[in-house]
């Protein structure tokens, strides 16, 4: 993608403005004392572009639905003259995620819509169907008469997600089946004449008993419930989707060693083949002609093809290597998908050419989207998205493009620039080294159930990455020690015990710091431990009784600052510590709660300590941990508020979706 200069920038401050940024150090005594607050500059969205979690095709155009924008929206991308030629805003929700087609309709299932419409039809005219309650919804599905069916994630649900059903006579939505009371979440649907099909599991908030991938059919006349999880699709995480192809079920399994394919007789259910895609954890997005599958590798951007006469299967294109596959349509001899972060492209299957198109470029409209990291140096500031991250050229005042599969949920940056991240789902550690690599490359992977990066920091001391780690699929997580260049990472798995996930970690004085928390609603969270992370140890580890999880850490002096996730601060004094016979004690408290709200992190800038959540920038008085408050942000992330300092001490996050400047 080209250079972008967003023009509310130049007109708010113009480029010379921007450049001042990167060259002015932190406020003289003589503007502190004229202006006692903040000096705060606009600096444009953080991360605008064209996030996308779905694609389904009617007639020529490929319909695909947004992620993490506001207001929602569906685009339509016209596959023979490649360009977006109509733009449709929901009125509710985040992502788009469930789509599906019916009578040349597009139905479509939203998150993130408490108390609202989170189904849609659209045939020119939108019209809202109805609300699944309390759920994010995932995929929807339309049978022959016109039923729509939908399923998604409904957090603390004691009965486990749902299947239900819109009923085109009488407008109403209904729940069908709740079979699998532990799992965390539903994720696929299909109709046919005579059976409604959900498929569940837990690759969220697992672990603890939670259910697997499992498979159930619903008899439509009689509401019975039947299990018809394949045997090589059951020890796998979740069905990740059900699609009906001509006259065959075909179901899918993901967050396997590998992802497992089944093909179903939808008459008896019986499983007429099955076979693994190997080097995969998730397949999806199907098309069939004849006995010819295709189908593609979301963590690989792999379109693949198998034959199901003879059982081949090969690997036969790689459209979008840096992207998650989120659709696939098949328009003639063109197979035609798109990618997370905003890119569609097309296959001739005659010629094997691919094609691909930014659709920003296309002519879809680029919005600020949810923010996932922040991180600056050197005149550079890094603002992480769904499938991209955000480079802001602070003194040419422009912004590019730099392609990153899946979410970049933390950054830090070295003294050389060198820019290291830790990528959800399952992507391991990144590197990003201006003027030297072109895009962002993998570091170093990682344990594909420890896929979610909490937190990236750099220890100066040791020459390490420490990295704290959710798991997903099983619970916990782990603690990670990666010296850059060296190969594989250290991985230390439930450093804190089963089921807490590692939260938060800051280092000093040769020891990292690690602070616990937990993706359930019940269980142990809360934990602090010190490690050695050269020799790969813990010194100590205490339970607290803080009341809740670790959201931060930061080390000034020889005290630890901790932040929990509802907004209490403490201290721990680090006199003695790593020296046998330490027994750290809780010293100072206080209650942030009502400017910090919730998930507030720290940070520790030229001597001062900084806080940031949602709600506030505030600085944090070291002896009495009174929060000042330095700038109301109201700002708008996926997973919490994050905050960088560049090596003038200029403070940087977000308003909004507005990347801001603070000089405090």
């Amino acid at each position: 993608m080209p250079a972008v200069t967003p023009s509310r920038r130049q007109l708010l401050l113009g480029t010379g403005a921007v450049a001042a940024l990167s060259v002015l150090g932190p406020p003289t005594a003589a503007a502190v004392a004229a202006d006692a607050g903040p000096d705060v500059t606009e600096l444009g969205p953080g991360n605008a572009d064209f996030p996308l979690m779905s694609a389904t095709l009617i007639g020529e155009t490929l319909w695909i639905g947004s992620r993490n924008l506001a207001p929602a929206r569906v685009v339509g991308y016209h596959l023979p003259t490649g360009t977006v030629t109509a733009t449709v805003e929901l009125p509710t929700g985040n992502f788009v995620q469930g789509s599906a087609a019916h009578g040349g309709a597009l139905h479509l299932g939203v998150t993130d819509a408490p108390g609202e419409a989170n189904l849609y039809r659209y045939d020119g005219t939108l019209t809202a169907l109805g609300n699944v309650p309390g759920a994010d919804v995932r995929d929807v599905a339309v049978a022959p008469d016109g039923t729509v069916y939908a399923t998604g994630r409904q957090k603390g649900r004691a009965a486990g997600p749902g299947l239900y059903a819109w009923d085109p006579a009488t407008g109403a939505v209904t729940e069908v089946a709740s079979p699998a009371p532990n799992a965390t979440q539903g994720r696929a649907v299909a109709a046919t004449a005579t059976h409604a099909y959900l498929g569940v599991g837990s690759n969220l908030a697992g672990g603890g008993g939670a259910t697997g991938a499992a498979l159930y059919a619903v008899d439509r006349a009689t509401g019975a419930v039947t299990d018809i999880t394949p045997p090589e699709l059951r020890g796998d995480t979740i069905i990740r989707r059900i699609t009906v192809l001509g006259d065959d079920l075909l179901a899918v399994s993901t967050e396997g060693a590998p992802a497992h394919v089944a093909l179903l007789d939808p008459a008896s259910h019986r499983v007429l083949r099955a076979f693994a895609v190997p080097g995969t954890k998730s397949v999806t997005n199907f098309q069939r002609r004849g006995d010819t599958l295709w189908f593609t590798s979301t963590e690989h951007g792999v379109l693949w093809r198998h034959d199901l006469a003879t059982g081949a299967l090969d690997q036969l294109a790689v459209p979008v290597p840096e992207g998650n596959s989120w659709g696939l349509g098949r328009l003639g001899d063109t197979l035609a998908g798109v990618t997370e972060g905003g890119t569609a492209w097309t296959l001739d299957l005659a010629t094997g050419a691919v094609a691909t198109r930014d659709l920003v470029e296309a002519g879809a409209p680029a919005s600020a989207q949810l923010g996932m990291s922040v991180a600056a140096r050197a005149g550079r500031v890094y603002v992480g998205g769904n499938g991209s991250l955000a480079l802001h050229d602070l003194a040419a005042g422009t912004v590019h493009k730099l392609p990153v599969p899946g979410e970049a949920k933390d950054t830090v940056i070295l003294d050389d620039g060198t820019l290291y991240l830790g990528v959800y789902s399952s992507q391991g550690i990144w590197r990003y080294r201006p003027g030297a690599d072109p895009a962002p490359v993998r570091e170093a992977a990682l344990p594909q159930e420890q896929n979610r990066p909490q937190v990236i920091r750099w220890d100066a001391d040791s020459g390490l990455l420490l990295l704290g780690i959710q798991a997903d699929t099983t619970g916990g997580g782990s603690f990670v020690t990666h010296r850059p260049g060296s190969g594989l990472p250290t991985v230390h798995t439930d450093p804190l015990g089963p089921g807490q996930l590692v939260r938060a970690v800051a280092s000093g004085h040769g020891q990292a710091f690690l602070g616990g928390d937990n993706a359930k609603a019940t269980g142990p969270r809360g934990d602090l431990a010190a490690w050695d992370p050269v020799a790969g140890r813990e010194l100590w580890r205490t339970a607290t009784d803080l009341g809740a999880g670790v959201s931060s850490l930061a080390v000034h002096g020889h005290t630890l600052y901790g932040l929990t996730v509802n907004g209490r601060a403490f201290t721990v004094d680090l006199c003695g510590s790593g020296r046998a016979g330490f027994t750290p004690v809780i010293g100072r408290r206080a209650d942030l709660g009502a400017v910090a709200g919730t998930n507030p992190r720290l940070l520790v800038s030229g001597g001062a300590l900084y806080g940031i959540s949602e709600r506030t920038l505030f600085r944090l008085d070291r002896d009495t941990l009174a929060a000042t408050v330095l700038v109301e942000v109201d700002a708008e992330w996926y997973s919490g508020a994050r905050l960088a300092a560049d090596e003038a001490g200029v403070l940087y996050t977000l308003r909004g979706r507005e990347l801001i400047a603070v000089r405090p």
